[in-house]
């Protein structure tokens, strides 16, 4: 029987060690502000270190109190308009505030308010405010103006009309698609996961010797949980290090699956550019491990962030798969109600996704060093943990049941990270297309850093 209070393997090098190599790497090629929000390990012992190290602490249960209403806000009151079925969100604001810890009440009386949603936020040490990225829908825009104005919030709008913004994020490349031999795949748009799944297996047929596609589950709908194996050792050797990269755990974040596959074309079809990490470890690719909520942000709500499985004696669909993990599951930053973005599910690992992903780490545990899961948005390299006072919590917010406190915390993987993508808030969760090929660039720059440091730190 598994321990869940196994400890991490003991390491030689400190995570923030590894994060310092990888930098060095990715620097030519990644925007500044990535490099300025990657988190800085100080021993310094003076009032002002002091002062930023608990600060955030404090104020997490606040922020947490606040993440919880607006996800239940959103999911259960945002005035909406349907068009086909589809969910319209004309005349939707995106603001940018500058937040004080003094008038974080503030926010908070605007997050009661229907139709208001904090999308995110970023702690900014360097002047202790919060960088919070609030969503308005068209009747609350006045309200959100007027709170802003009195306390004199400094904020600006980074979103005019988010339908507009959605309209123009990707557009039919099918006209594209018949330059291209046995699969649909780009990374000049958004694809469904249909396409990403005929890629998977096209790789398969067409590099037998080294990859192999492995159906490790089914979603709630039916769809097929797919994992790519990139490996050249024997088939049947499981004594070499082992790395795992997921994406589009939550389903409004598309550039998260559109990188992680294009990472898999990278190893795959690009060899000789890595052969060293290739060599060096196995790879295990999900690009995609909520391709029900993925779907349906698709044809139906493009915010959608959740599963889509169906609740007891809920009108309500779906939980939040990185609230759903049985390390510290329900230890804070989630909600127990089905109707909330941010549902930590009916108990540790409801979800079949979530079951699918532990059954497949608990099988490689032993063999896997690293374990990378992929999000957005923020531009943000982080480290457990996710449920108290770490690096995850302490610039965002508290998350608790998280796939990266699991894997390090219950599983003892070394090496466990949580990456937030493009952009800083410009577009958040609509990132627009011509965005993809870059931000892929400058995050596969980062794991092959990584993975190399990894190797040497193994050898």
């Amino acid at each position: 029987m598994l321990n869940p209070c196994r400890a991490p393997a003991r390491l030689n090098v400190a995570p923030s060690a590894i994060l310092s190599a990888m930098l060095l790497a990715m620097l030519p090629a990644i925007p500044s502000a990535i490099s300025s929000t990657i988190p800085r390990v100080t021993r310094s012992s003076g009032p002002t270190a002091r002062r930023s190290a608990i600060l955030p602490a404090m104020l997490n249960i606040v922020l947490t109190a606040i993440l919880i209403s607006s996800a239940k806000t959103t999911a259960q009151s945002i005035a909406i308009t349907r068009e086909n079925d589809a969910v319209s969100y004309h005349g939707y604001k995106l603001y940018r505030a500058s937040v004080f810890p003094g008038q974080l009440p503030i926010v908070d009386s605007l997050d009661g308010a229907d139709g208001v949603e904090i999308w995110n936020w970023l702690y900014k040490p360097d002047n202790f405010t919060y960088e919070m990225d609030v969503l308005s829908a068209p009747e609350r825009d006045k309200q959100v103006k007027e709170v802003f104005d009195d306390v004199q919030l400094k904020y600006d709008v980074v979103i005019d009309d988010l339908q507009k913004e959605i309209e123009t994020e990707n557009v039919n490349e099918g006209f594209l698609l018949d330059n291209r031999n046995g699969h649909p795949m780009s990374w000049e748009s958004y694809h469904s996961f249909e396409d990403m799944e005929t890629y998977m297996y096209y790789l398969e047929q067409t590099y037998p010797d080294y990859v192999t596609v492995l159906n490790i589950g089914s979603s709630f709908e039916g769809r097929d949980l797919l994992v790519v194996k990139v490996s050249t050792s024997d088939s049947g050797n499981t004594s070499r290090p082992a790395i795992w990269v997921d994406g589009g755990m939550h389903a409004r974040e598309w550039v998260s699956p559109a990188v992680v596959s294009y990472l898999l074309q990278r190893l795959v079809e690009i060899p000789d550019n890595y052969t060293s990490i290739v060599d060096a470890f196995d790879w295990y690719i999900m690009p995609m491990v909520n391709p029900d909520g993925y779907e349906y942000s698709r044809t139906h709500d493009r915010l959608w962030r959740k599963t889509r499985s169906k609740h007891h004696d809920s009108p309500c669909f779906g939980a939040d798969l990185n609230r759903n993990f049985g390390y510290m599951w329900n230890s804070g930053g989630s909600s127990g109600d089905p109707c909330s973005d941010i549902f930590r599910g009916v108990k540790p690992f409801s979800e079949p996704e979530s079951r699918a992903l532990r059954d497949f780490l608990l099988l490689h545990r032993d063999q896997l060093k690293v374990y990378v899961s992929i999000h957005a948005y923020k531009q943000l390299w982080m480290y457990p943990w996710g449920y108290h006072h770490g690096r995850m919590a302490d610039l965002l917010y508290v998350i608790s049941g998280s796939s990266n406190d699991y894997a390090h915390g219950h599983l003892g993987i070394p090496y466990s990270f949580a990456l937030e993508l493009r952009d800083r808030g410009e577009h958040g969760y609509l990132l627009p297309r011509d965005q993809i090929e870059p931000t892929a660039e400058e995050t596969t720059i980062g794991l092959f850093a990584m993975a190399q440091e990894v190797a040497h730190e193994l050898q």
